[in-house]
């Protein structure tokens, strides 16, 4: 796929960090901050593209100072996982001088995204119209909460937020206990996901669209498409989702059960054969013929009673017994493992899990490895995430021509920051 454009400078195909992956040559400019935006545009640099983010002066992106430090880095572990690869530009978007060079930049960019407050962007003179003056064939992103219109357009918006209005917290959480929120960022990361999609469909679309792509990804959304299962009884007939805990709504026994050593073991008859299965591992043939477990939809209805007689069967042996005993019979079954544990697997290093990044005192932290690989393209060098405007000079400079006086100068008015 050609990325470039050929009616613009060859400088914009020669990252600052040169990169041979499968969107070399694509330049972004990053308007956001926090984790959604974040996190899709760090994909397209895993993929070699040349993302330049764009950030405040003072303080930068909030999530820099979010979550625990990390040894050997100024920064907080929140924002080195959703940032590596790209370079950080400090400019302040507020002042006049500011937005202009950022509408430079732009000029310069094959995509754009930004994750302000509908109509933040307009009023700053960086929406999507304002970009495609000086870029005609950009491909433009623009990431909100509920929307770009509609009564709930102007709220403030997270992940949280999002779990909580979007009714995926309603169903999360033990029967008759609180909602419970889901533990990782889940709305956030997906969103990015779904943005670095967006984008690489568009630029699949762009020699038929010359005249530039707006695209609009909201993260109400993104989380009633995570939902997509539970959606059609939701809006069709109305159904409230129960709160199942450990189980599953539309599917019994899927759920996980304390063993005998006290580890939690999941067990899941998703058939018919698997529910055979899983009765002759049990010793409990006779429930093939009990009315109430005969379906799923039976099971479903009687799912207390199941539930509670397999808690006291399962108690009665190790987990690595019953474990063995069922992926004989080919039944689903997988231990509950912490992350601590199973990020440290022999499964998780066969994967190339987690990704190393070399700090710069020597030491080494890491981050969870980009999950698109190929065998028609090398893996990329992964490098640490940028510093606070850590490129600020590189970029200016080399991409927009500005000479030292001029940086000096923009530098003491407060407009940018220097490194």
């Amino acid at each position: 796929m050609q990325v470039g454009d050929k009616g613009h400078d060859d400088s914009r195909r020669k990252s600052v960090m040169e990169a041979n992956g499968p969107l070399s040559g694509l330049r972004v400019l990053d308007l956001t901050h926090a984790v959604a935006g974040p996190y899709g545009t760090m994909l397209l640099a895993d993929m070699g593209a040349d993302v330049i983010k764009v950030e405040k002066p003072l303080g930068g992106d909030l999530v820099r100072n979010l979550g625990s430090p990390l040894e050997g880095t100024p920064d907080k572990d929140y924002f080195f996982s959703v940032n590596r690869n790209k370079q950080s530009v400090a400019i302040d978007m507020k002042e006049q001088r500011g937005r202009d060079l950022v509408l430079e930049l732009g000029s310069h960019a094959d995509v754009v995204v930004q994750n302000l407050r509908p109509g933040a962007a307009e009023r700053l003179g960086l929406g999507f119209e304002d970009l495609q003056a000086v870029r005609p064939d950009v491909i433009y992103c623009g990431v909100t909460g509920f929307g770009p219109t509609g009564p709930w357009a102007s709220r403030s918006a997270n992940d949280t937020i999002i779990q909580s209005t979007s009714g995926l917290m309603s169903m999360t959480g033990e029967p008759n206990g609180a909602p419970v929120r889901i533990g990782p960022p889940i709305i956030d990361l997906a969103t990015g996901i779904y943005l670095y999609g967006a984008v690489v469909t568009a630029l699949l679309q762009r020699e038929q669209h010359p005249e530039g792509q707006h695209i609009s990804i909201s993260m109400l959304d993104v989380a009633f498409s995570m939902m997509a299962n539970y959606i059609p009884a939701a809006a069709t007939r109305g159904e409230e989702i129960p709160r199942m805990g450990r189980g599953h709504a539309q599917i019994a026994p899927y759920d996980a059960f304390t063993c005998g050593d006290g580890r939690a073991l999941i067990v899941g008859a998703f058939n018919e054969n698997s529910w055979r299965g899983l009765c002759e591992v049990i010793d409990q043939q006779e429930w093939l013929d009990d009315p109430r477990y005969k379906t799923n939809a039976d099971r479903l209805e009687h799912r207390g009673e199941l539930t509670a007689d397999l808690e006291a069967i399962f108690g009665t042996a190790p987990l690595d017994e019953w474990a063995d005993k069922l992926e004989a019979a080919g039944v689903i079954a997988n231990p509950v493992y912490p992350l601590h544990e199973v990020i440290q697997s022999e499964q998780a290093k066969a994967n190339g899990n987690p990704v190393a990044i070399e700090l710069d005192d020597g030491r080494v932290a890491h981050t969870a490895k980009d999950p698109m690989t190929s065998t028609s393209w090398p893996l990329q060098p992964t490098r640490r995430p940028p510093g606070l405007g850590q490129h600020t000079d590189g970029v200016l400079s080399g991409l927009l021509g500005l000479d030292e006086s001029r940086l000096s100068a923009l530098e003491a008015q407060g407009v940018i920051r220097r490194v």
